[in-house]
This record gives structure tokens, sequence and C-alpha cells, in this order.
């Protein structure tokens, strides 16, 4: 589509189509064609625009774009954007936030602090606008191509996320008894390995001896998956067991500098992935807002079959809660099972898995 632009630093640019409409409807609609402040402090131009499409792997349709879901969603905002939000989400009533946040106001009256609104509750100042997100999206939307990851289910973590496999082995049987593709990581972090880093300050140096330093994996075999979930050897094989050394596993690396799952993961189309293990509060939360913000992937979280070591759960999964699909174990295979066959609902793996 052809753009014309007029540009001047610090003043307002104004949009328009010399082209194709791309399926945008009525361009006119001043609330999708905002004016514009091109400049360091301001605005993309339109060539900085179509090179951040060209590289960036959070931008559907793009070049690099790691998740395959491309949903034309301009025409979707065009088409929908004038329209108010689901009672579920965005501003809703005060007894209504209170009871999903766990908050409590104290005192209603908003006060004006640097131009925000703001209210008094037993947690602090909170804005006066009484505002809940959850993720917008439904499976059932549009086909999807599955992926699931296994994080940290590992002989080392049997006693913290041991009482999880009853939930995760009917998700992990039914991927891989469709062909569906199953990642794994466990972490693989030695207290004498030498790749240290910020999370190895911030985790501290003291515990390692009584095995308390909660960084490293201290068991002789440890590292390997809990026997109830092993991967197979074709899975194996094809590099789908991840050794981990970071929270976010699309951060770890191969010995050329690439990331594993990130290249496995576009090859087989994969536009959803579902997430189990833990921990909830560290790796979960990680490689889950990783994956929404800058893979183009959307996030399932099973929430019967994710866990962690310390009281954080619930506190992980509400923020968690405004960018990905929650459901149990149960809830997620029954989908499978009820839409078997159904190319409008399930695609399979772009590239065969064994």
């Amino acid at each position: 589509m052809g753009v014309a632009i007029g540009v001047a630093m610090g003043a307002a640019v104004g949009f328009w189509s010399v082209g194709p409409a791309a399926g945008y409807g009525n361009l006119g609609a001043s609330w999708f064609h905002q004016p514009q402040f091109p400049g360091p402090i301001g605005d993309f131009s339109p060539s900085e625009r179509a090179a951040l499409r060209a590289v960036d792997p959070g931008v559907e349709g793009g070049a690099r774009a790691v998740g395959a879901a491309d949903t034309r969603f301009g025409e979707l905002v065009m088409a929908h954007g004038d329209e108010g939000n689901p009672e579920a989400f965005g501003y809703v009533p005060r007894a209504d936030w209170e009871r999903r946040a766990g908050v409590k106001i104290i005192d209603e009256d908003p006060v004006s602090v640097s131009g925000a609104k703001v209210v008094v509750t037993d947690r602090g100042l909170m804005p006066a606008p009484l505002v809940w997100t959850k993720a917008a999206w439904k499976l059932e939307d549009r086909p999807r191509r599955f992926a699931l990851l296994v994080i940290e289910m590992m002989e080392d973590y049997r006693p913290y996320l041991g009482y999880l496999v009853p939930s995760v082995q009917p998700v992990w049987r039914e991927f891989q008894a469709r062909g569906m593709p199953v990642f794994y990581s466990n972490w693989a972090r030695r207290p004498g390995d030498g790749l240290y880093g910020a999370l190895d300050r911030a985790y501290g140096c003291r515990g390692v001896r009584a095995g308390t330093n909660v960084m490293y994996t201290y068991q002789e075999r440890g590292i390997f998956p809990m026997e109830e979930l092993m991967p197979t050897r074709e899975e194996q094989e094809q590099g789908h067991m991840v050794r981990s050394i970071h929270l976010n596993k699309f951060a770890d690396l191969d010995v050329y500098g690439q990331s594993i799952l990130v290249e496995k993961v576009r090859a087989l189309g994969v536009d959803t992935i579902v997430l189990t293990g833990g921990g909830t509060d560290a790796c979960v939360i990680s490689t889950a807002l990783h994956a929404v913000d800058a893979m183009n992937l959307d996030v399932v979280l099973l929430t019967d079959a994710l866990g962690t070591a310390t009281p954080n759960q619930k506190g992980a999964m509400d923020v968690l809660a405004g960018l990905t699909v929650q459901l149990t174990s149960g809830e997620f295979v029954s989908y499978l099972r009820q839409h078997s066959g159904s190319a409008a609902h399930l695609l399979p793996p772009a590239t065969k898995v064994a």
C-alpha cells in the first residue's frame, strides 16, 4: 500500500492511503488514523514501521515472526474498534474490582497527583479508573497450531513440582498421540559451571553446600526429566529437550548463539504455545511474557499443571491473566478431543513431528 506523509518535527502528521485500502474500511475513522508526531521522542515514521515489520519477531506477518499467526489484526480493529469492551474487563464497577483484586478501597474520593487521579486503598495509592484486564482471545477464534512446553519437570525439582505430574501427563500424552510437538526444558545450572550472571547475584552465593540455594541443580541425576514425563528418543534427537540456563526459555542458545526454541517453533508453524510445569513465578512468567510480547505467540496456561515452590503462585497467575488464556488440563484435553479432525480448530504441524 502506498502511503503519503507530511513531516514536520513537533507537528501533527496525517496519514492517508494513496493505494489499496488493505481492508481497513472507513479510512476516515479518526480513532484509527490518529494524528502522528514522528521524531526521536514521538511516533515512528512509516519507513521506521516498515523496517520494524521486517525484523521484529513479534510482529504478525513479519518476515522474522516466530509465531505463525497472521490475523490481519488491523482489519479487526477497524471492524470492531468502535465497540465497547466486554463487561469482564476494561473499567469495572468498584465492588467487582475489589473482589477480583483482593484490594479494599479506603477512600473512594479521587485525589490528583501529578495529573493522575488516585484513590487510597489498603495497599496504597492506586489509579481511580478501576481497570481489570484479561486476554481477549479464545481458543475457538481461529484454527491453531499448538506446541506444548513442559518446563522444569525434572528430578531435582520433584519435591516441589512432582504433584503436578497427574495434571501434566494427560496433556503430554494427548500431544504425543496426535503427533503435536512437545518441548521440554530442564534447569541445567550447577554451582561450579562458570555460567554466572545477574541471576546468580540475585539468588546469592550462600546456601550452596546445604543445597538450599535455588539457583543450582544438586542431585547427581537431578537434571534428568521426571521418568513419568521422559522425552521420546525421537524428541531428544530432534532437539526438543532444552538444557536451560535462563528463566525465559526462548533465551536459551545453542553453541552457535541461536535460540534453541525459536527456529524449531517457527519451522513447525506454531502459533499457540501451551505451558506446564514450573516455577510459575520465575520460568513460566518469563517465558509467557516473552512469547506474547516478542514472539507473536498466543499462550495457554494450564492452571492445575503449573506450580512453584514459593507462595507466589496466585500473584503470578493474576499478572498473566491479562495476556494469556487460562484453562485446566482437563478442559484443554477436552477441547482437543471435541475438535479432533476439524481444520477450523486444529492444524497439523507445518513440518513432520516424530
